[in-house]
């Protein structure tokens, strides 16, 4: 508990608004009143994470509305933690549940509900393993428009999409302007002994 406290203090004088908070390596196996308590006062949370804490159950989970990104990731959350997300966090828009126990694909269906998810991680669940999963779980939750890092399509989805494509076009257009500066210099060069010759 004292070092919950401490985590969430730390974070918290880093913000005007407390917004983003990040709990790792903090043994949280079951949620108390008094640890949810220092989680609920801070209202205005669009993210919250939980990484390395040994969460088994979110049964008594801080209830906070705002929240749209929530991670749990590598725990040991199994598929009935599903509907406790599904039913409480409504403006979720990414969702990361990599690394925990969730079985099955059907574990996922309290899910569709949430019309505004676009974003999803379930990478080392066991799940992972279902054949056709990836199809599946898109099928499943009709808004979701990334999952492990990949779109419906299989194609991958990085934050900076695109943006290593343009930068190799804007290399080979530097590289091409180079090239016509240097001609253009060359060009001037010989001129200058010409003018010389003729003093």
């Amino acid at each position: 508990m004292e070092q919950l406290n401490k985590q969430i203090e730390e974070q918290a004088d880093e913000q005007d608004i407390v917004e983003d908070l990040n709990i790792e390596g903090v043994k949280i196996t079951k949620f108390t009143e008094e640890m949810a308590a220092l989680f609920t006062k801070h209202q205005s949370l669009l993210g919250l994470a939980f990484e390395k804490c040994g969460l088994t159950t979110l049964e008594g989970f801080p209830k906070l509305k705002k929240l749209q990104n929530l991670e749990f990731q590598n725990n040991s959350l199994t598929g009935t933690s599903i509907k406790y997300i599904a039913d409480n966090f409504k403006e979720l828009i990414n969702l990361n549940l990599s690394q925990n126990n969730i079985k099955s694909v059907d574990d996922l269906k309290p899910l569709a509900s949430l019309t505004k998810l676009e974003s999803l991680e379930l990478k080392d669940n066991p799940l992972t393993k279902e054949a056709g999963y990836h199809k599946k779980v898109f099928q499943l939750i009709p808004s979701l428009k990334v999952l492990d890092n990949k779109n419906e399509k299989g194609e991958e989805v990085l934050d900076d999409e695109g943006d290593d494509n343009d930068d190799d076009d804007d290399l080979d257009e530097d590289d091409s302007f180079d090239e016509s500066e240097e001609d253009d210099e060359e060009s001037e060069e010989p001129a200058k002994p010409v003018k010389k010759t003729k003093k």
